[in-house]
Protein backbone atom coordinates (compact mmCIF):
# COMPACT_ATOMS: atom_id res chain seq x y z
CA UNK A 1 0.00 0.00 0.00
CA UNK A 2 1.11 3.25 -0.78
CA UNK A 3 2.17 5.38 2.33
CA UNK A 4 0.63 9.02 0.52
CA UNK A 5 -2.80 7.62 0.13
CA UNK A 6 -3.27 7.33 3.68
CA UNK A 7 -1.25 9.97 4.50
CA UNK A 8 -3.86 12.25 5.74
CA UNK A 9 -5.64 9.69 8.08
CA UNK A 10 -2.06 9.03 9.78
CA UNK A 11 -2.24 13.08 10.03
CA UNK A 12 -5.10 12.97 11.73
CA UNK A 13 -4.87 9.75 13.90
CA UNK A 14 -1.55 10.70 14.89
CA UNK A 15 -2.80 14.80 16.17
CA UNK A 16 -5.95 13.25 17.66
CA UNK A 17 -3.68 10.71 19.67
CA UNK A 18 -1.27 13.42 20.65
CA UNK A 19 -4.58 15.08 21.97
CA UNK A 20 -5.72 12.18 23.96
CA UNK A 21 -1.89 12.18 25.39
CA UNK A 22 -1.49 15.51 26.07
CA UNK A 23 -4.90 15.73 28.48
CA UNK A 24 -4.17 12.10 29.92
CA UNK A 25 -0.66 14.59 30.62
CA UNK A 26 -2.61 17.48 31.85
CA UNK A 27 -4.59 15.01 34.32
CA UNK A 28 -1.33 13.71 35.81
CA UNK A 29 -0.16 17.22 36.54
CA UNK A 30 -3.38 18.12 38.25
CA UNK A 31 -3.51 15.10 40.57
CA UNK A 32 0.04 15.83 41.39
CA UNK A 33 -0.86 19.68 41.60
CA UNK A 34 -3.73 18.64 44.31
CA UNK A 35 -1.28 16.43 46.86
CA UNK A 36 -1.01 18.65 49.84
CA UNK A 37 2.50 20.71 49.61
CA UNK A 38 5.51 18.77 51.78
CA UNK A 39 6.20 15.07 52.47
CA UNK A 40 2.99 13.58 50.46
CA UNK A 41 4.15 15.06 47.52
CA UNK A 42 7.77 14.70 47.71
CA UNK A 43 6.80 10.82 47.95
CA UNK A 44 4.76 10.55 45.01
CA UNK A 45 6.84 12.83 42.86
CA UNK A 46 9.33 9.89 40.78
CA UNK A 47 5.60 8.19 40.07
CA UNK A 48 4.18 10.89 38.92
CA UNK A 49 6.98 12.33 37.00
CA UNK A 50 6.82 8.36 35.62
CA UNK A 51 3.77 8.31 34.41
CA UNK A 52 4.01 12.13 32.81
CA UNK A 53 7.61 10.66 30.52
CA UNK A 54 6.07 7.34 29.74
CA UNK A 55 3.07 8.83 28.61
CA UNK A 56 5.51 11.84 26.66
CA UNK A 57 6.96 9.42 24.62
CA UNK A 58 3.70 8.30 23.30
CA UNK A 59 3.25 12.56 22.29
CA UNK A 60 6.56 12.74 20.80
CA UNK A 61 5.57 9.32 18.50
CA UNK A 62 2.73 10.58 17.48
CA UNK A 63 3.49 13.53 16.34
CA UNK A 64 6.48 12.69 14.78
CA UNK A 65 3.83 10.69 12.88
CA UNK A 66 1.67 13.62 11.57
CA UNK A 67 5.22 14.92 10.94
CA UNK A 68 5.91 12.27 8.76
CA UNK A 69 3.19 12.16 7.14
CA UNK A 70 2.57 15.99 6.63
CA UNK A 71 6.24 15.92 5.02
CA UNK A 72 5.89 12.54 2.73
CA UNK A 73 2.15 14.18 1.28
CA UNK A 74 3.49 17.31 0.51
CA UNK A 75 6.83 16.17 -1.26
CA UNK A 76 4.63 13.27 -2.93
CA UNK A 77 6.82 10.43 -1.44
CA UNK A 78 6.13 7.96 -0.08
CA UNK A 79 9.00 6.61 2.05
CA UNK A 80 8.01 9.14 4.66
CA UNK A 81 4.60 8.58 4.39
CA UNK A 82 5.19 5.01 5.32
CA UNK A 83 7.23 5.44 7.80
CA UNK A 84 4.94 7.58 9.10
CA UNK A 85 2.48 4.75 9.24
CA UNK A 86 4.38 2.30 11.06
CA UNK A 87 5.70 5.13 14.05
CA UNK A 88 1.65 5.84 14.33
CA UNK A 89 1.61 2.35 15.12
CA UNK A 90 4.67 2.28 17.70
CA UNK A 91 2.73 5.58 18.97
CA UNK A 92 -0.65 3.58 19.18
CA UNK A 93 1.48 0.83 21.35
CA UNK A 94 2.95 2.96 23.61
CA UNK A 95 -0.63 4.68 24.16
CA UNK A 96 -1.56 0.79 25.21
CA UNK A 97 1.47 0.38 26.78
CA UNK A 98 0.99 3.57 29.08
CA UNK A 99 -2.73 2.64 29.85
CA UNK A 100 -1.70 -0.63 30.88
CA UNK A 101 1.17 1.12 33.59
CA UNK A 102 -1.46 2.80 35.19
CA UNK A 103 -4.24 0.22 35.54
CA UNK A 104 -1.32 -1.49 37.44
CA UNK A 105 -0.64 1.39 39.49
CA UNK A 106 -3.99 1.26 41.04
CA UNK A 107 -3.50 -0.30 44.42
Amino acid sequence: MDGIAVAGEVVTAGTALAGLILIYIGSIATAFEARQPGGERNAVRLAFLGKAWVAFVGLFLALFAAGLSVIGKWLGSACPANVAVWILLAAFGWAIFAAVQIIRGIK
